[in-house]
Formats: C-alpha cells, structure tokens, sequence
C-alpha cells in the first residue's frame, strides 16, 4: 500500500499537519469503536484499517524527519510521541492497560446520628456502633497465603481481562485477582481468601452545643479500606435533630408559646412557662394582651465568635373555654354589664 492510500483512509491530505492527523484518527476510532457497534464485523475492520494506517503514517513522518527533507506543511509539524499501543489506548480511550492496578483511596461511610432537640442545643456524649471491614493482617490483604502468590492466568498479570480485536485488548477490572494481578492455589485461612472481616466499631462522640440540623461531623481514616494499600476512606456523621412539639429554633433563638386563661391575663400573677430545663414561674402582667412577647434572656441556643447567645422567646395565647357552667356564664355577664356601665359613665 503506497502512502497516499494511508492518508485516503484517515480522509485527510499529504499536507495535513500532524495536529490534525491525530484530530481525525481519534475521531474515526471513536466511530469504529467495536464496543460503539457491537456484532459489526465491517465497523471492526474498518477500525483495524484506519489503526494501520495511522501508524504506518507516524513511521513516514518519523523517517522524513530523519532524513531532513522539507515537505509541505513542516511548519505546523510536531514530532510525534513514539508509537506504543498501551499509551494510545490511554490518550484515545482512557484505558490503562500496562502493570496491575494501583493503590487506590478507600471508600467514605456515612451514618445518620437523630438527636433530640433539647441535646441538640444543650449538647451531649454518645457512643455509636458500626460495622466496617477490616483488612487481614495474615495475608496483608490479598486473601492468599504469603509466598504462594502466581500470576494470574485470566488478565496474564495486568489486573485487567484481554478483550477485544487489535489494540482494545484491555477491558475491566480482572474478577479472578480482583485487580492485584496475582493468584494463589491456597486461601488465608483467617479470613477465608476475602482479605477483610466485618466487625461492629464503636466510637465515642461528643456533640457540641448549638448543634443544628444537617450539621457533620468528620472522623478522617475511619472509612472503608483502602485498594492495595491505599489511604483509608473517612466516617462522616450526619446530624438529624428530631422536632419538638413545644420548641422551636429560629437562629439562635428558641420560640415557644404560652397559654393563659382570660383570668390569668386580666388579672395577672405568677403562671407556670417551659423551658428546656423544666418548668419555672414567671409573674404574668395584670391585662396582658393575646401575642405579647416575653423573653428569658441567655435561655437558647449557645452563640459563637461573632454571634451572641439565644434568648427563648414566649408568645402570649389567651384561650376563650368552649364549655362553660353555670356560675361561669353569670360571673361572665356581669362582668360585660360592669363594662357597659363604665362606657356609659364615660359618655360613650
């Protein structure tokens, strides 16, 4: 085959720069792809003529520079990369597909933590429970016995499965060597050729006051295993703060609200108010009105750096009693008489 033919099958000209030879081999390897076109013969073999091509253009490009003759288009020429299959699969495809497998970071746990919301804002000490694997230190974790390893004879080594026409020798991840590369004819009898046991971990934590909702606390190394002796994976706790059926938090504030009877408020006097403590009295004004706002200073959640603690914030509800008995309903109109009488003394 004569070098123009090579560049008929890429659809490019002599002249191209070597920019855009790689810019179309990329695009028809990619069109070609066997994995794109599936039970294609014609769409594999079109693959292996323009894989060829493309390499037999790289050794002429290779050749005239050694030979230093001018051609047209030198000036936008690059020397290009010696040929390896290996490095094209991972410029093209992103396929590494040269030693085993490397070290990779471990896996991040979560676990949901419901807190109750008097803790949440006073703050608490618990202790969790999780299960988690945990890598065998007999065979270090490879799930074989130490110094029986062989190479496996599914992936020949790599970690990865062969497959494929031509240069897509490379598929996913070996099931047999679980990536390593490597087999043994003998399992670790401590962990039973798994390489990790599940076992319940527990961890103490400490909650800080002020907590809310959706906050999360980070224990680093505490996750999954790492892949070959990669770095540990992290714990990350996630705090859910159950509601309340009395309290409610607004910023650092605490809202809440109180009812009184229609005495209580005409006549005031002490009245009985929660808190996240218990109870405690609070003396009532005499003709408190129905929403007045009363605070307990320094009563809410904690404040921080730049921000000051909460108060609780209580709302006066005067409730009006659905039933009444007798002597209530005469207590009542006398005293709306006595209203009456005031009005028309003041000439209303």
């Amino acid at each position: 085959m004569i070098a123009q033919d090579y560049y008929r099958i890429l659809g490019i000209s002599p002249e191209a720069s070597w920019t855009e030879i790689r810019r179309r081999y990329r695009l028809l390897a990619r069109r070609y792809h066997p994995d794109r076109n599936p039970d294609n013969p014609e769409a594999a073999a079109q693959f292996r003529r323009v894989t060829a091509a493309y390499e037999a253009i790289q050794v002429l490009k290779l050749k005239t520079q050694a030979k230093g003759r001018p051609r047209p288009g030198a000036q936008n020429y690059r020397r290009p990369r010696a040929f390896h299959k290996e490095s094209l699969l991972e410029e093209i495809f992103g396929i590494r597909g040269g030693s085993p497998l490397v070290g990779s970071p471990g896996a991040d746990f979560r676990y949901d933590l419901q807190m109750p919301f008097a803790a949440a804002i006073r703050g608490m000490e618990t202790d969790i429970r999780i299960p988690r694997t945990i890598s065998c230190g007999r065979c270090r974790p490879t799930g074989e016995t130490f110094g029986q390893a062989l190479s496996c004879p599914d992936c020949e080594g790599r970690g990865r499965r062969f497959g494929g026409p031509g240069l897509l020798r490379f598929g996913p991840v070996c099931e047999r060597c679980r990536g390593r590369g490597m087999i043994s004819a003998q399992t670790c009898p401590q962990c039973h050729g798994q390489g990790f046991w599940v076992e319940a971990r527990q961890y103490h934590l400490s909650i800080p006051p002020g907590t809310r909702d959706g906050a999360r606390l980070r224990l680093a190394g505490e996750g999954g295993e790492g892949f070959r002796h990669g770095s540990p994976g992290n714990l990350e706790v996630v705090i859910h703060v159950q509601s309340h059926e009395m309290f409610r938090r607004v910023g650092n504030d605490i809202h809440c609200q109180v009812k009184v009877s229609f005495a209580q408020a005409a006549l005031g006097g002490p009245i009985r108010v929660p808190t996240l403590d218990g109870f405690q009295m609070m003396d009532l004004p005499r003709g408190t009105q129905s929403g007045r706002i009363f605070r307990i200073p320094k009563a809410g959640a904690p404040g921080g750096i730049h921000h000051p603690p909460g108060d609780q914030v209580m709302e006066i509800v005067v409730t009006t009693p659905d039933s009444l008995n007798f002597r209530q309903v005469e207590i009542l109109r006398e005293i709306r008489q006595l209203g009456q009488e005031e009005l028309s003394l003041g000439g209303l």
